[in-house]
């Protein structure tokens, strides 16, 4: 066990030992002085990360009543519109959503750059091209 320096006198230079200075701590009280300090600052920084867990949370909260519609909330409303994220949202792929925005007119706000499509002509198109058991799909001919 290493013997405290604290409270040693100084010694004289060349003894073979270093200087100690009654001000100087040594390996054991030091570490005693971290253990010290050590609650109060894990108390500060959970206060901090309680403060931070409170703040994302009341974000998340803001966020979730101010967010938009999710897309099959959109359907509902036949003068919505939609864009190819709900599109996406809804489980189409990147072709078929192309496929979609080519077959119906597009809805172009000015000074905005994301091209909108109205939620009843979706569900029109989806309409028109279901196939059920009366009537047999279309196949495209290979030319």
């Amino acid at each position: 066990m290493a013997t405290s320096l604290r409270h040693a006198p100084v010694m004289a230079e060349g003894a073979g030992q270093p200087l100690a200075d009654s001000r100087q701590l040594a390996l054991d009280d030091c570490a005693e002085l971290q253990k010290e300090e050590r609650p109060a600052e894990d108390k500060v920084r959970s206060a901090e990360a309680k403060t931070a867990s409170a703040l994302i949370a009341e974000r998340a909260n803001r966020v979730d009543r101010t967010a938009s519609l999710t897309a099959r909330d959109l359907l509902v409303r036949p003068d919505a519109l939609l864009t190819r994220t709900h599109l996406r949202e809804l489980g189409l792929e990147r072709r078929a959503i192309d496929a979609v925005f080519r077959a119906l007119p597009i809805v172009a706000i000015p000074g905005y750059s994301r091209p909108l499509i109205r939620a009843a002509d979706y569900i029109d198109l989806i309409e028109r091209n279901t196939f059920r058991d009366d009537c047999v799909r279309p196949m495209r001919r290979t030319s």
